[in-house]
Order: C-alpha cells, then structure tokens, then sequence
C-alpha cells in the first residue's frame, strides 16, 4: 500500500474513531461526548494537514500538459508577485505562496506546473525542504540572464535532464531568450516548420498576449519572423 493510500485509511479510521465518540456521548452525557468529539476533530485535523501536502496536487495528474490546461487566463503581472497558480507545499512546509485570484506571469506558472508533476509522480519523496526551496529559485534564476533557469532546476535536483531543439517534444520545459534581451519560461508544445527547417514552436505559459496562461507561438530570430535567439533556447524533460 502506497504512502497516500495509507493516510487516507488512517483518515478514515480517525473519522470513525470519531463517530463511535459521538455515539458515546448519548451514553455518558453530552458534556463528555462534545470534549470527545473536539478532540477526535483535533486530530482529524492534524491527519489532514498532513496529507494536504501529498494528496493536495492528486487531481492533477502526472502528466506536464494535463497539468499546464488545468489553470488558464488569470491575468499577467511581472514583478512584485510570485506568480504561482497554486500554494506549493512540500513536506508541510510552504515554497511558495499564492494570493488567490492574483496574477501569474510565466516562471510562476511553469514552476506550478512542474512542482505538481513532480510531486504526483514521487520526484520530490526523498527531497529535503532545502532541496525543494532551492529547486523554486533555480527556476527563476539559475544562471542569469542567457541562463538554462528551469532547465538547471531540473538538472540541479536530479528530476529531469536537457534535451536538444530537434528531440523537444510536447510536454518539455523551455526557457527562452530574446535578441532584444528579454526572455520566458514556457512549457512546450510543438515545433512549426518551414519544409524541413524548425523556425519556431508552439507552446503555453503566461503572458500579456494571453492576459495571462495560454497558448501562443514564437518564431525564431532567423526565420526572419520573430526574435528567439536559437543559441540560447533550451529545453529540459522531467523525469518519468
């Protein structure tokens, strides 16, 4: 029996626990039987927080565009914001935090999106808190400006590996950078073609164009369409 499957049984043995407690109280008086209740409730409670940091993400699934289209629209906002889509735990502890209804803007939503992947597929069990902090800044900021950022995070972990421009496929990590010198974090989709030549890709993240998380397209700045620079796009796989 899996780890989640354990603490839902033992949830549902506080929960009946609990239930024999009550019927207790028509017993031996309701005074008695309310302070049972209580504290059958406390640690119910406290069971739940518990498994809210390893079943919270479990209706997302495990796959990284099952999860992306889960969050859509919401605005955009650089700076000033985490830019998160979701509170993300680990091991009971807080990551990142979220205020909901706020905007995201692109290495947040990314991050969201790969933080619940991994989590769901058992990527971060043996990881320390220190491990999984450090994760969340290396996705905004390994490596600087021209820098692998989501791609290094995944590296840096040990929860996912770089792979080229021609074996990108859909559902990887891409961290771009501009000719003019600004850059973005997505998740790809697919590639677009000119005959046999890849000038751009598909792919979802947060932006302006979107007003906020949605899908859109970029080309590459010798395409002569657009202003990705080639040499400084990458792309990073989660492990499965």
């Amino acid at each position: 029996m899996g780890r989640i499957a354990k603490q839902k049984r033992i949830l549902i043995e506080e929960a009946n626990r609990r239930l024999m407690g009550e019927k207790l109280s028509d017993r031996i008086g309701t005074a008695i039987g309310d302070k049972l209740s209580d504290s059958f409730q406390s640690v119910s409670d406290d069971i739940e927080n518990e498994l809210s940091d390893d079943i919270r993400y479990s209706d997302y699934g495990t796959d990284v565009i099952t999860v992306a289209n889960k969050f859509s629209g919401g605005g955009y906002k650089w700076g000033g914001v985490s830019g998160v889509c979701i509170a993300l735990f680990h091991n009971g502890k807080l990551i990142r935090g979220y205020n909901e209804g706020g905007p995201s803007h692109c290495c947040g939503f990314t991050l969201s999106v790969a933080f619940i992947t991994a989590t769901n597929r058992g990527l971060l069990e043996d990881k320390t808190e220190k491990q999984v902090s450090k994760f969340s800044s290396d996705w905004y900021g390994a490596g600087g400006v021209n820098g692998k950022l989501c791609v290094a995070a995944l590296k840096n972990i040990g929860i996912g590996y770089e792979v080229s421009l021609e074996e990108a496929k859909e559902g990887d990590f891409c961290q771009i950078w501009r000719t003019n010198g600004s850059g973005h974090s997505v998740i790809f989709i697919s590639h677009i073609y000119d005959g046999d030549n890849i000038i751009g890709f598909n792919y979802r993240s947060s932006q302006k164009s979107t007003n906020g998380i949605g899908d859109t397209k970029e080309y590459y700045s010798d395409s002569g369409k657009g202003s990705m620079d080639r040499k400084y796009t990458y792309f990073g796989r989660m492990n499965s």
